[in-house]
């Protein structure tokens, strides 16, 4: 059965990559000098995850990677290059049931006997092993084309740990931080996980793309919605949830589990932005998104432009300029509307 599920996953995750076009493998470390604690990211395939080293031997991984062929060998391989044990690693965390995500949950702890941290509210998908996509809605385009190549299979398990309402601390797992549950938008179990300035938040949103070579590779600086949610809703209302606990935490780098990371103020700034390029986008009168001008001066300030004709009933067209302009540092949005002539 094992076998069935592996060959199965294969060929839906070759077409995926063949969609994506995503990068190879490769492993970089992204800490800051003298800092703690170190934060190592393992890539492969179209999924990531992070291996954190706190102030001990002890190690936390975060997402267990997809569940095909010669995966478990390159995770365990990428965690030993980087001068590590896996029989170190005291917990994993799996952000959501999803088999991107959960897909070697079994695996780690029977080979390794490591503990796996998951939410109550996915754990059918645990012990199913089931991704279960049918119960998610498409956000765009995307989220039609690419279901059918990431409804992933994988072996059931049950959590050592299962997360319900409350916070779970990490310092006995050898980290200083804490597993936050949240309701959740893209399935009922989503976890945040905040160690010292980074948060990490698995598929409440994703990094952005860019064309690169004929194809599209991950950008890794931008906020974009997922491709599908259980609940869109509550999605959108955990992204300014999110946006509170960094703010709160004085979150520096925020780690989408594809594509990221990115910064506190990347997610702020898709908060504002989003529903006014959606708004402006869907109405006939007024440009596409791509007609938007968005500049931005530096990291304390946004500056957003775009033109708005107004069509009311019994009255000519009235075209005006709206800048918006945001200041991080007095937390406010100041607009100004112009006539255009």
């Amino acid at each position: 059965m094992k076998n069935s599920i592996y060959k199965n996953n294969k060929r839906k995750v070759s077409l995926l990559l063949f969609l994506l076009i995503l990068i190879n493998f490769k492993i970089t470390a992204q800490t800051k000098q003298n800092s703690k604690p170190e934060i190592f990211h393992i890539q492969n395939y179209f999924s990531e995850a992070y291996l954190i080293k706190g102030n001990s031997e002890k190690l936390l991984l975060i997402e267990t990677g997809v569940p095909v062929p010669g995966y478990q060998d390159s995770l365990v391989n990428s965690i030993k290059k980087l001068g590590f044990k896996p029989e170190n690693i005291t917990l994993a965390i799996v952000t959501h049931g999803h088999g991107d995500h959960a897909g070697n949950a079994r695996f780690l702890q029977q080979t390794f006997k490591i503990k796996i941290a998951g939410s109550k509210a996915d754990l059918n998908k645990f012990t199913s092993g089931k991704t279960e996509l049918s119960k998610s809605e498409d956000v765009s385009i995307w989220g039609n084309r690419l279901r059918p190549y990431s409804d992933l299979s994988y072996q059931p398990f049950t959590p050592d740990i299962i997360v319900e309402n409350a916070n779970i601390d990490l310092e006995k797992y050898g980290v200083s931080g804490k597993i936050i549950p949240i309701k959740g938008g893209h399935t009922p179990g989503d976890l945040l996980i905040l160690i010292g300035d980074n948060l990490f938040v698995g598929d409440a949103f994703v990094g952005t793309f860019k064309s690169q070579g004929g194809g599209l590779v991950p950008d890794g600086h931008h906020v974009r919605e997922h491709f599908f949610h259980e609940n869109k809703k509550l999605a959108d209302e955990n992204l300014k949830l999110i946006e509170k606990i960094a703010i709160e935490n004085k979150v520096k780098t925020i780690y989408p589990t594809h594509n990221g990371p990115v910064s506190t103020y990347e997610l702020t700034k898709y908060i504002k932005e989003e529903p006014l390029l959606k708004l402006f986008s869907k109405q006939e009168a007024n440009p596409a998104a791509e007609d938007f001008r968005i500049v931005f001066s530096n990291e304390n300030t946004a500056v957003l432009t775009f033109l708005e004709t107004n069509k009311a009933e019994g009255k000519d067209a009235k075209t005006i300029s709206v800048t918006e302009t945001y200041s991080k540092e007095k937390g406010i949005w100041k607009v100004v509307y112009k006539d255009v002539k």
